[in-house]
């Protein structure tokens, strides 16, 4: 029990930067999330674990608007950033996605060079006054996502050239290219091989130094390896949320233990 008091204030303890209230998700008639309650928080990687069509992209999706592209979809409930409600009817989606950056599951780079890649988003919200400025920043994204090294003399190469993995950390670079708070990562290591999901799992690691970094992940070990702390979804319900080394060695939800286990999911 001292165990679970102990858990529970490590989670409150450190700062919500994010706080949902009864978030239901529809889609059309379907009830995909139910009731979801959840604090993230501020400098720390949250994984999100649970079977296949469990809800937890749904929800990740919820968090920076990217529902709001599904005409059938229908989002209720409260979602806070820093207090303020991100569906807030004056809130706009564009300089949300700014403040809260999403890197998918399969690469995309633009179909331009890597440098246009990661000077897009500073281009379009007007972060740099000047070419110096945007030359600062893409050097420093690149140089925050791990591919400065590799990318520096073949700026003006298209970033569809690079491999999957370097691929995936441009698409890093570029989302962390605006100064986002939140760096939302939906199975950013799926379509990558051993190395290349080592190299981004270091470099989430590094970036929870300056984002609260919120990852969906069908890899139990990932999410033990990166996470500081876990939330488990079954069926559109979130069971269990905790400090990730409760979760997965002392579950309180017989659901939750199923699913660590394998007998379920």
């Amino acid at each position: 029990m001292d165990d679970m008091r102990l858990a529970d204030s490590a989670v409150k303890a450190a700062e919500t930067k994010i706080a949902a209230r009864k978030v239901q998700v529809f889609y059309g008639d379907s009830h995909a999330i139910k009731d979801v309650d959840i604090d993230i928080a501020d400098r720390t990687v949250t994984a999100f674990i649970g079977p296949s069509g469990c809800g937890k992209s749904t929800f990740l999706r919820c968090l920076n608007r990217m529902n709001d592209t599904i005409p059938a979809c229908r989002v209720e409930g409260d979602i806070l950033l820093d207090g303020e409600d991100i569906y807030d009817k004056r809130v706009d989606p564009v300089q949300l996605r700014a403040r809260v950056g999403m890197v998918f599951q399969k690469p995309n780079p633009f179909p331009k060079s890597i440098y246009e890649n990661v000077a897009y988003g500073p281009k379009i919200h007007g972060l740099a006054r000047n070419k110096a400025e945007l030359d600062e920043i893409v050097e420093s994204s690149l140089r925050r996502a791990a591919l400065w090294n590799e990318a520096k003399d073949r700026l003006s190469a298209p970033g569809t050239g690079l491999s999957g993995g370097q691929q995936q950390r441009l698409c890093i670079a570029r989302a962390i290219a605006t100064s986002p708070e939140v760096l939302l990562m939906d199975e950013p290591c799926s379509a990558l091989d051993p190395i290349a999901t080592a190299q981004v799992e270091e470099l989430i690691d590094e970036l929870r130094a300056q984002f609260s970094v919120v990852i969906v992940t069908h890899s139990m070990q990932q999410a033990a390896r990166v996470s500081q702390r876990t939330a488990f979804f079954h069926l559109g319900n979130l069971v269990e949320y905790g400090e990730t080394g409760q979760i997965f060695t002392n579950p309180r939800d017989p659901r939750t233990e199923s699913y660590i286990t394998g007998r379920i999911g």
